[in-house]
């Protein structure tokens, strides 16, 4: 039998079957999501929403579809992080945001959406950078707060410094033999598998500023 991980991976390639992310399959997204969830250290169910996180969104498949099948927890990260309606992008963030903000799993899953929107835009579509800096500085006031827990943080950082380009992001993403593995991989390599010079570099890029 299938775990959850695997059903979720299954769910979301059928579900996203008629899409593309630039040139790729979409599922090379929600992979991507998925391994820096892996590489940071969460929690099952993070990583499984991480996989889900468009479905609600941009596919048929329902809240209920999600909660039947991978529970409730998973589902409320899921329609969380799912955008509102409205008339622009800028509405649809705004109405979006507080119920993202709510829930500090829902925020883990979209801080690390974004590092993955951001690392593919830098390789493949320079242009859609501009827009995530100019969204940036809001991102970050609407949806960073103090009481979520620590684990968060380490999110936000490598948010910050993917952003800022203080880590090659082949760390993080293409540098296929090590972390993140290739984008049809659903085993990426384990942070303790790696050579001691990538652990350390790893290590450093994961700190929590003082």
């Amino acid at each position: 039998m299938i775990n959850l991980r695997e059903a979720a991976l299954l769910v979301a390639e059928r579900a996203h079957r008629n899409q593309t992310y630039d040139i790729f399959p979409y599922i090379y997204h929600p992979k991507q999501v998925m391994h820096i969830a892996i590489m940071l250290g969460f929690d099952e169910a993070i990583i499984i929403a991480c996989i889900l996180h468009d479905v609600i969104e941009d596919t048929d498949l329902s809240y209920n579809n999600i909660k039947k099948t991978f529970g409730e927890e998973i589902a409320e990260i899921v329609f969380a992080v799912t955008d509102e309606l409205g008339r622009n992008r800028k509405e649809r963030k705004e109405k979006t945001y507080p119920k993202i903000r709510a829930n500090w799993k829902a925020t883990a899953v979209k801080v690390c959406d974004r590092i993955a929107n951001i690392g593919h835009s830098k390789v493949y579509n320079k242009d859609m950078i501009k827009m995530y800096r100019k969204e940036h500085n809001n991102f970050v006031n609407e949806l960073y707060v103090n009481e979520h827990p620590k684990d968060v943080r380490k999110a936000w950082n490598l948010l910050e410094k993917v952003f800022e380009e203080k880590v090659e992001f082949k760390i993080l993403n293409f540098k296929k033999d090590y972390i993140l593995g290739h984008p049809y991989d659903s085993k990426p390599t384990k942070i303790d598998t790696l050579p001691k010079d990538d652990i350390e570099q790893i290590k450093d890029d994961l700190r929590e500023t003082p």
